[in-house]
């Protein structure tokens, strides 16, 4: 039976702009489910290439096609894809990413049988090849039994320690909340998504409205990080930083949060404000809450390189005065967040070593659909073999 005229129960959104080449193969796995009861809208940021080509080369009638006419900002871009779901519950994930097979037929399930308005799962993060260079696989979280994660607490911490960990929060980007969580949040603040992290301020936002989300306890999306992607900074020396840099000018004249030192690569403020824009939107959940600057500094100072934003340890603390301007600041709790950070580093550094990547240490596939169809095998016949 073909349900295509109902409402679907879930909506998967992709927004993309000339990513073609790794949009193919994303679509390919988001198509490779049972289930009637989803669609696949592609939101088309305008491309120049042959990405509406691409979509139209497959004949499913799950899939959507919209174009956005004109170049749009990413939060901008998230709004128009949303306005055509239609789905109960809205997951966004990026043109290089990919859903496991049969996985969303596994979230319908999972959604009728433990009800929650906010669902998320085990990270999974495939590296595209570039240059030279092979795909690989940097994270790759086992699957577990279901649990809840209470948000508003996990909110409360991070916000404490100036938004370090803003991914431990579920949102929408490789996650599912309710529609109707998202419907609130456009009547109370005029739209969905604000500031320059669309998904980030999801994650802030949804504690607002949700005590709890649910790890299904399964793998549904998996990360792809590609040399054109946003994030493609840490990942591709050569166009990276100007990815970023015009990812942030498509948003024209935005103006960082007025809490925050503006003296230094913006992009490195866009974290923080991100989260203080969040906070500011819905003060009845974080009026009372203190973020961490100090925190915060040591964030960019721990990144600094990586993203290459060009702030050492040393222009931090010289800029002492001029920061206190802004907000608070402690060079001894700065120095102390710096250490803190630096041994959670060599902890991550040492966690990734010993990371159990089967099949895939060094035999990974040169595109995430069939790294995926992989993957889906690997745990199939893992937990075949698994004690009962």
């Amino acid at each position: 039976m073909n349900n295509k005229h109902l409402k679907p129960l879930i909506s998967l959104i992709i927004p993309t702009r000339e990513r073609a080449d790794t949009l193919s193969f994303t679509i390919k796995a988001t198509l490779n489910q049972n289930s009637d009861s989803y669609e696949v809208i592609v939101s088309d940021n305008f491309s120049q290439d042959n990405t509406k080509e691409v979509v139209q080369s497959f004949n499913d009638s799950r899939l959507v096609y919209i174009n956005s006419g004109k170049r749009l900002s990413m939060c901008d871009n998230w709004d128009f894809a949303l306005e055509h779901a239609k789905g109960e519950y809205i997951i966004f994930i990026g043109d290089d990413d990919a859903i496991m097979p049969e996985s969303i037929d596994k979230l319908q399930i999972t959604i009728k049988n433990k009800p929650n308005l906010v669902y998320c799962w085990p990270r999974v993060v495939y590296n595209w090849p570039k240059n030279d260079q092979r795909a690989s696989v940097s994270c790759l979280s086992p699957n577990t039994n279901p649990f809840d994660i209470n948000l508003k607490k996990l909110a409360k911490f991070i916000v404490s320690i100036g938004g370090g960990r803003s991914t431990f929060l579920p949102s929408v980007y490789h996650g599912a909340i309710a529609k109707s969580i998202l419907d609130i949040i456009k009547d109370k603040t005029g739209r969905v998504f604000h500031s320059t992290y669309p998904d980030i301020f999801i994650a802030f936002a949804t504690p607002v409205f949700s005590d709890t989300a649910t790890n299904v306890g399964y793998t549904v999306t998996v990360t792809g990080r590609s040399p054109k992607a946003n994030s493609g900074i840490i990942y591709n020396d050569r166009d990276g930083t100007a990815n970023a840099e015009r990812f942030f000018k498509e948003y024209e004249n935005y103006k960082i949060h007025l809490s925050l030192f503006p003296k230094i690569n913006v992009l490195a403020n866009l974290l923080a404000d991100t989260i203080l824009v969040a906070m500011d939107k819905f003060p009845q959940f974080y009026g009372d809450m203190y973020f961490n600057y100090n925190a915060t500094w040591a964030y960019i100072n721990q990144h600094s390189k990586s993203f290459k934003w060009g702030i050492t340890m040393k222009d931090i603390i010289q800029e002492r005065g001029e920061i206190r301007k802004y907000h608070s600041f402690s060079v001894f709790k700065f120095l102390g967040y710096c250490i803190l950070y630096k041994l959670s580093a060599l902890y991550r550094i040492f966690s990734e070593k010993n990371i159990n990547l089967g099949p895939f240490y060094k035999n990974v596939p040169d595109n995430i659909d069939d790294f995926v169809k992989r993957l889906s095998d690997y745990q199939k016949e893992t937990q075949k073999n698994s004690p009962k």
